[in-house]
């Protein structure tokens, strides 16, 4: 929980920089005499692109975050859930550690070690909850495309059904000559290295 609340203020402090940013640039853009439409089409490649990126994320985390924290949640749920929140808070968030060590909100290389080993540890955290996760998305099969992991049970059946569907690979090798025609000692000239 505290992994979420840390990445929601630090995307907090991200917007204001960005929108600030952003304005600099654009009125920066406007004063040097380019007209309106060129002066927003020049900002918005770096700025106002990813000050949307990181509201946007920054609003899905937070409307998580508060969905786990519901009363309607079960405990047991709500504690993979906000493992869950943490995660994809702190994943979206060091995409833009360039822009919080830019911006004067984190120095030094601490910040981002804690950062990658907290994913760490949640990934941990989360993997014996993995199958249930992806079957509450219970995505379909063939999105899976995987032969042993579909819903079916036909683990062994769908391997092979696999193997031979993949072209091939009942042919021979196209290098199969090379193993059966061993050449003769000394026939082939020898490497000068």
């Amino acid at each position: 929980m505290v992994f979420t609340l840390m990445s929601i203020t630090a995307y907090d402090w991200l917007v204001v920089y960005l929108l600030r940013e952003s304005a600099h640039k654009l009125k920066q853009e406007l004063d040097s005499g380019k007209d309106a439409f060129t002066a927003r089409n020049d900002s918005q490649a770096y700025y106002l692109h990813s000050l949307s990126r990181v509201y946007c994320e920054r609003t899905c985390l937070e409307w998580f975050y508060k969905y786990c924290t519901g009363p309607d949640i079960s405990p047991s749920l709500s504690q993979v859930l906000l493992s869950l929140c943490a995660l994809f808070g702190l994943w979206s968030l060091q995409k833009h550690l360039s822009i919080l060590y830019r911006g004067g909100y984190i120095s030094g290389s601490n910040p981002a070690d804690i950062i990658q080993s907290a994913i760490l540890t949640l990934c941990s955290q989360l993997k014996d909850e993995a199958v249930a996760l992806v079957d509450v998305f219970a995505p379909p099969d063939f999105v899976l495309h995987s032969a042993i992991g579909s819903s079916d049970g036909k683990i062994y059946q769908r391997l092979y059904n696999a193997m031979l569907e993949t072209p091939g690979c009942l042919e021979r090798a196209s290098w199969w000559q090379e193993f059966v025609d061993k050449p003769v000692r000394g026939s082939r000239q020898q490497a000068k290295l």
